[in-house]
């Protein structure tokens, strides 16, 4: 059973000779178990993506401990996937290749990486695309193999920065779908970074609401739209349904006040 913890984490990025010192992150308190969905959102600028990177181990705190089953975590490791805003696929390589990249560095034999791409790539719906190179697919579809890149290694965590941001609303809303049935299927402990409060009210079993910087968790909401839609009702119901409404609202004034500061979301 994954769980990922923060005990007053601050991360703090220093002045140099043309910037002043910037706290990302201050005294944050977390705490993540297993099979959890959890969305984060907030402005531009509040440290989602610098919490994000504190879990994939890509940057270390400045104060305070980020632990994962209570073991520090101390770099990049395995049992942590990440998919990135970009998909960050290699383009000289084809979509199975790209998905079994991380296997082949981990040495694993090459018939038990072929059927664990093929697994990946049915989970994804790309199964007929493993020798297609990847310029060859829509943004949607290449999106889906970093997808299936992260899940070949059979992660305990996976990290999501933004993954459908760039996408038109249309394909966001169906890999939005996609995405809970594989979280169902795989039974990971998720942390999604989004800016919009609809897909983050959909996506996730808790929401994380962060402050404008020094980021801060403002405040956490526990969500069933996610297991509702998993269990049969359809999301275009979910999303106009009253509570998810005016959820959607609570939220939004919990980020933007009226009245306050509308700086960049």
């Amino acid at each position: 059973m994954s769980r990922i913890e923060l005990d007053k984490v601050s991360v703090v990025f220093p002045a140099s000779r043309h910037t002043e010192a910037v706290t990302a992150l201050d005294k944050v308190d977390l705490l993540l178990e297993a099979e959890t969905f959890a969305t984060v959102i907030g402005r531009s600028g509040c440290g989602k993506t610098t919490l994000l990177n504190l879990l994939a181990g890509f940057l270390a705190p400045t104060a305070g401990k980020v632990a994962l089953d209570s073991q520090p975590i101390h770099g990049p490791g395995v049992e942590r996937g990440v998919v990135f805003q970009k998909n960050a696929l290699m383009p000289w390589l084809n979509v199975a290749d790209n998905v079994a990249l991380g296997l082949t560095f981990a040495g694993m034999p090459k018939q038990q990486r072929q059927d664990r791409v093929g697994t990946c790539l049915d989970w994804v719906g790309l199964s007929g695309f493993a020798n297609h190179r990847v310029y060859e697919l829509s943004g949607g579809m290449q999106q889906r193999v970093g997808i299936a890149r992260a899940l070949a290694a059979d992660p305990k965590i996976l990290l999501m920065d933004e993954p459908l941001g760039a996408l038109d609303a249309l394909t966001r809303e169906s890999l939005q779908e996609l995405i809970l049935e594989l979280w169902q299927k795989a039974g990971k402990l998720v942390l999604f970074i989004t800016h919009s409060i609809e897909e983050a009210l959909f996506l996730g079993t808790r929401l994380i609401v962060m402050t404008p910087r020094p980021g801060k968790i403002h405040k956490t909401y526990d969500l069933s739209f996610s297991k509702r839609f998993l269990a049969g009702e359809s999301a275009r119901s979910l999303k106009a349904d009253p509570d998810f409404i005016a959820l959607r609202e609570e939220v939004l004034e919990v980020i933007h006040p009226r009245g306050g500061d509308h700086g960049e979301p």
